[in-house]
């Protein structure tokens, strides 16, 4: 039986808002209840350490925990639009974001992080960090049952390469949801 528990995840002109959602079996929160890129320009794009601009907007984190009443097998997926290269979502129409999961705990214990992919089956992988792709999710990579998993989430939004030139003002948005599935 799967069960699926849903967080809203909302980025409005680089705002990233959320909030916790429960269902009957695991409980789902983010820390950040509010994530604010700001405004920026051109000028204001990061520099890379040998001092070529790069692309990012900016870089946030918030801790994502998800309790559960007895052990379950648990995933965590990001559903919204993909930006078209499959490893971020859109951000508006010049933007996208990429979401990177780190220092996962399962009961207490740094576990390595594997994909999931939707429907089950067992994790693929094992890395401390992964990034969090659509219609792929991040479980503890040795597939166990947990009735607490942590993990750090870090949004990163930054300019399409073809867009850094754009001159007009521009809302970059984008709507998606957290989910926790869990067999």
């Amino acid at each position: 039986m799967m069960h699926i528990v849903k967080t809203n995840l909302l980025l409005c002109l680089l705002a990233l808002c959320s909030s916790a959602a429960s269902a009957s079996d695991c409980d789902l929160t983010v820390s950040q209840t509010q994530t604010d890129f700001g405004t920026f320009n051109r000028g204001t794009l990061s520099q890379a350490a040998n001092g070529t601009q790069t692309n990012v907007i900016g870089k946030k984190s918030s801790m994502v925990t998800v309790v559960c009443p007895r052990p379950e097998k648990i995933a965590l997926f990001y559903r919204s639009a993909s930006n078209g290269i499959g490893e971020g979502y859109q951000l508006g129409d010049i933007a996208h974001i990429s979401l990177v999961a780190s220092d996962a705990q399962a009961d207490g214990k740094s576990v390595q992080l594997a994909y999931q992919q939707q429907g089950g089956g067992a994790p693929t992988g094992a890395e401390s960090t992964l990034a969090i792709m659509p219609n792929i999710g991040v479980s503890p990579a040795d597939g166990q049952p947990v009735t607490r998993f942590t993990l750090n989430l870090t949004s990163v939004a930054a300019v399409n390469d073809i867009n850094q030139h754009v001159k007009e003002r521009k809302n970059l948005n984008n709507s998606g949801t957290l989910e926790v599935v869990s067999e």
